[in-house]
């Protein structure tokens, strides 16, 4: 009796698992592409040395998943089918990142399919938002971004930064799948829930027999629907005629180059120097929520090459009238935090400035200082036969306290040091800062103008209200949604990019 309940447990057993599978309707078997293109090894290090004449034929090289069929993959390839024009706007959006996207992938020898992500993600949208305040292409939430080195201050978030929050979710995704034993399924689906949530899916399916897969585990709903859409778009891409598609051509060499800059310049200069609106600067460089560029926070400047050529040629007989040599000789005693400290320029600033790999500075060296002064008899400059004001005026921007604000918190949150930032506000650290108080923080104006009115810039962030910006800005509610076509405050939205006029 005791044998035959045994066996009968065993069966049930056997026949759930059993069941389970056959529901799922799962099988495997290597892209055919790659029999052409690509190899089994995933190596997709190698492909950077190959030479494609369109960027859907690099991206088909680099793809290393198992074609899975399954009756979820058809669901998720059907939604595309129905929903072809976001994937034509997704692949539009993305074309000034891809390229960089991919040579991330590749230089960590990780899925070209990852590639895709962002639309699944976001679209492929650098200021797009979620609920659970993930932001950027990658939509990292705060603590992951942190984890990875994705700064947030006023005026820059990390996340919306594309060449660094790339870095870290191919940072995150390696780390997913030395974690999961190499398995790109599980990896990718901790991507999207978090590490704790498959882990803990996996051991309540281990009560089972064999191998648990991806499939096999009870996941959150979205998790459950975001991996199949991932594979569904890898095959609409192999295969684009199959489904209906049809892809713009898109040449596997980019139109777009990172340019380094020494010194924080606004977005309306890069505007004027470059020869590009300045709308599409600031979506070709989305990590910044105000209107300075600040090389200390990225280091790198995007911009299309013939752009970038002109804007290298301009800034560099500008700077020899706008930026003074500053410099700092080193002496016994000194150090980055101390210097930062006399002259109100941030450290990282300094090392970006002078090439330095590590805080350790010699006695007798001199440093170049990142601080922007005109030369006495210089007021103005033409620039392409139209002439432009050169200011050396600062911003006052009113921050209002919350609850948990503390002198140190703040001066960091503005890229500040304390010191300035206490004298700013006739203030010591001993002084009582109380909720809805405003402190006093002084920045930059543009460098050029055309008139003596200045157009500033500020995306809204989480949180933000109507009333936060125009008290940060002293300029009326009514005036801020009239200049920026808001119909009301309810309509401002996280990642709007607002004009303020001063």
């Amino acid at each position: 009796m005791f044998f035959k309940k045994f066996t009968t447990s065993i069966t049930i057993i056997l026949c759930a698992t059993f069941i389970t599978s056959c529901n799922q309707s799962i099988s495997y078997k290597r892209p055919q592409i790659l029999a052409n293109f690509g190899s089994f090894d995933c190596n997709t290090k190698k492909l950077s040395a190959r030479e494609y004449p369109q960027v859907w034929d690099k991206l088909r090289s680099g793809f290393c998943l198992d074609t899975i069929y399954s009756s979820r993959i058809d669901k998720e390839i059907v939604w595309f089918k129905k929903n072809k024009a976001f994937v034509y706007r997704s692949i539009k959006r993305s074309q000034p990142f891809i390229h960089h996207v991919i040579a991330e992938l590749e230089k960590n020898n990780l899925p070209l399919e990852l590639a895709l992500l962002p639309i699944v993600e976001s679209g492929y949208q650098p200021y797009a938002y979620s609920p659970s305040k993930a932001a950027g292409i990658w939509q990292f939430i705060p603590p992951t971004a942190r984890e990875y080195g994705l700064s947030k201050t006023w005026s820059y978030d990390g996340r919306r930064d594309v060449l660094n929050s790339t870095k870290a979710a191919a940072h995150f995704l390696r780390d997913m799948h030395r974690h999961y034993k190499r398995d790109w399924l599980l990896a990718i689906a901790s991507y999207n829930t978090g590490a704790g949530n498959v882990s803990k899916s996996i051991r309540k399916a281990n009560y089972t027999i064999g191998k648990k897969t991806f499939w096999d585990l009870d996941l959150p709903r979205e998790t459950e629907i975001y991996v199949p859409k991932l594979i569904a778009l890898r095959d609409i891409i192999s295969n684009p005629a199959a489904y209906g598609f049809k892809l713009p051509k898109i040449s596997n060499k980019s139109k777009t180059r990172f340019i380094k800059i020494p010194y924080p310049i606004d977005f309306y200069t890069i505007s004027i120097l470059s020869g590009l609106d300045e709308k599409s600067v600031h979506e070709l460089n989305p990590g910044f929520s105000g209107w300075y560029f600040l090389p200390e926070m990225q280091n790198q400047l995007l911009l299309p090459h013939e752009n970038a050529e002109l804007f290298k040629k301009r800034f560099a007989k500008l700077s020899k009238i706008i930026y003074v040599n500053k410099t700092h000789k080193i002496s016994r005693g000194d150090s980055l935090s101390k210097i930062s400290r006399i002259h109100n320029v941030s450290i990282k600033s300094i090392k970006v400035l002078n090439n330095l790999s590590s805080d350790l500075i010699r006695i007798g060296d001199t440093l170049k200082l990142p601080i922007k002064g005109t030369t006495d008899n210089s007021n103005s400059v033409t620039i392409a036969n139209k002439k432009y004001i050169i200011n050396d005026k600062t911003i006052t921007y009113r921050h209002v306290v919350k609850r948990y604000d503390n002198w140190y918190k703040i001066a960091k949150y503005y890229n500040t040091n304390l010191k300035t930032l206490l004298s700013w506000n006739n203030a010591t650290v001993k002084t009582n800062l109380k909720i809805s108080q405003k402190v006093v923080i002084k920045m930059k104006a543009p460098v050029l103008s055309s008139t003596d009115n200045i157009k500033l810039r500020y995306v809204v962030d989480l949180g933000d209200t109507v009333n936060l910006i125009s008290t940060g800005f002293k300029v009326s509610k009514e005036e801020l949604l009239k200049t920026n076509n808001i119909k009301s405050s309810r309509s401002l939205r996280a990642g709007t990019n607002l004009v303020i006029t001063k």
